[in-house]
């Protein structure tokens, strides 16, 4: 009998497929956060240390720096988006719609702070033209490395807020360790409506929710059925050996 589990598909060898799978966008999130903020802290060390004949340098370091962090930010952004869409294909519904839109914001915030300093870069360089190699290494507190550092530092606080509540509710989440959306008990599926008759949420949202968990009782029907299948065949190979 022992010998015999060893013919079976590797889907038997698995842990169970109903088992919590946690998301795992938290170290994300984190490394997300530590960027902006070693970015940040980039431009103080700069503005700081630097000499003043070396503070344009130091501008267009930011301005690349700045650039690259946006790169980081949409790769950062695709793979979160792939655990988020992997965790609806786990049945996590309602998490997934919660998170749906605060996932999205640090790169729209990267992205309204970059076009915000690329529209600053554009008036200054219109305004100031060819002298503005000479404005570039003004000292004082409109002088371009203390302001795109201090814009940056904004952006920090702002994406520690954001992304710190974000990393909360995924830990949270994490904890509570609950079963798929469909497979939970009392949630108002009364009848087989399947989530139509609850309260607070629009005909499209209830007609959404309706189909993502009709198309996770699928997959999960049809793991059963293999599953079912695999040990049938288990039971035949042990009652008919040979």
């Amino acid at each position: 009998m022992d010998d015999s589990r060893t013919m079976l598909d590797p889907i038997l060898a698995t842990e169970d497929d109903d088992s919590f799978r946690p998301l795992r966008t938290v170290p994300a999130f984190s490394i997300h956060l530590l960027i902006s903020s070693c970015i940040s802290l980039t431009g103080i060390i700069l503005a700081a240390t630097w000499e003043d004949s070396r503070r344009c340098e130091a501008y267009f370091i930011m301005l690349y720096l700045r650039a690259a962090f946006w790169i980081i930010t949409y790769l950062f952004d695709h793979i979160v988006r792939a655990h988020h869409e992997k965790l609806r294909l786990n049945g996590y519904h309602d998490f997934h719609r919660a998170t749906d839109q605060h996932k999205a914001v640090p790169l729209q915030i990267v992205s309204l702070w970059n076009t915000f300093l690329l529209a600053i870069q554009t008036l200054i360089q219109h305004y100031y033209g060819d002298a503005f190699g000479e404005k570039c290494i003004a000292v004082g507190l409109l002088s371009p490395i203390i302001y795109i550092t201090a814009f940056s530092g904004l952006e920090t606080v702002v994406l520690c807020i954001v992304n710190g509540s974000y990393i909360a509710a995924v830990r949270r989440f994490n904890r509570t360790a609950s079963p798929p959306d469909a497979l939970q008990d009392n949630r108002g599926f009364s009848g087989g409506s399947l989530g139509l008759t609850q309260r607070g949420l629009s005909t499209a949202e209830l007609l959404e929710k309706q189909a993502d968990l009709i198309k996770y009782l699928k997959d999960h029907n049809l793991k059963l059925n293999q599953k079912i299948m695999q040990m049938n065949a288990q039971v035949r190979t042990v009652t008919y050996p040979g």
